[in-house]
């Protein structure tokens, strides 16, 4: 074979032993590119920067605490450089004046109370107040008239009306002629004391006497004597 021929022939395998090259050379890059653990250079290059704080020496970065604001209020505590003075007083949670200067109290505000009339109490006075029917002279009356008689109670508080009572008794000498008794002692539009009929009928000498007592134990007597002449 000549020379030509011979580089004809040889010509083929150095153009396949390229392309094997070639494919190795693609595959090499390929798995250095996918294989490492560090990104491209080109996407290294592309991200931007980001610059973050020196972490402290044996900090790894990981759940690092905010470094407290110097304006944030600080618990009160002993100083270290003020030595053994005293400490300064700290106020309780709902003292509302600090270091135990409490105001005075106030004088309790007392009701003023209206003066209250006196109470019913001390002796009873008793008078009999006898009717002018029939009066022919002084204490005397005439026969079968019937003047009628009231009674007149007071004690401390004043004149009596309700819760006093009154027992009537008419004597004709030592023999009770009439008993009645009156539910109240003053006298409102009518007489408390009317005579029987009867009751003055004979001449004589009469005692008509009022026995009082009070829904506040109270106690008392008056007794008036008259006398009685013929019409």
């Amino acid at each position: 074979m000549s020379g030509g021929q011979t580089k004809l022939a040889e010509h083929p395998v150095l153009i396949f032993i390229g392309v094997v090259a070639t494919i190795i050379g693609a595959l090499a890059a390929g798995k250095d590119l996918f294989g490492s653990d560090d990104p491209p250079s080109r996407a290294a290059d592309a991200a931007p920067s980001v610059s973050r704080p020196a972490s402290p020496p044996g900090d790894d970065g990981a759940g690092a605490a905010p470094t407290p604001s110097p304006d944030r209020t600080r618990t009160a505590g002993p100083d270290p450089d003020a030595g053994s003075g005293p400490v300064p007083e700290t106020s309780e949670p709902g003292d509302l004046f600090p270091g135990g200067d409490d105001p005075a109290p106030k004088a309790p505000v007392v009701p003023t109370v209206k003066a209250q009339p006196p109470g019913h109490s001390g002796p009873l006075v008793v008078r009999i107040d006898m009717g002018l029917s029939g009066k022919v002279g002084p204490n005397t009356y005439r026969a079968r008239s019937a003047p009628g008689a009231d009674t007149y109670v007071q004690d401390a508080g004043g004149r009596l009306d309700r819760g006093c009572y009154v027992q009537w008794t008419l004597r004709r000498g030592g023999d009770v002629v009439q008993l009645e008794r009156s539910e109240r002692c003053r006298p409102p539009s009518i007489t408390l004391f009317n005579f029987d009929s009867g009751s003055l009928q004979q001449p004589g000498s009469y005692t008509l006497t009022a026995d009082v007592t009070t829904d506040w134990s109270q106690t008392g007597s008056a007794s008036v004597t008259f006398e009685v002449v013929p019409k």
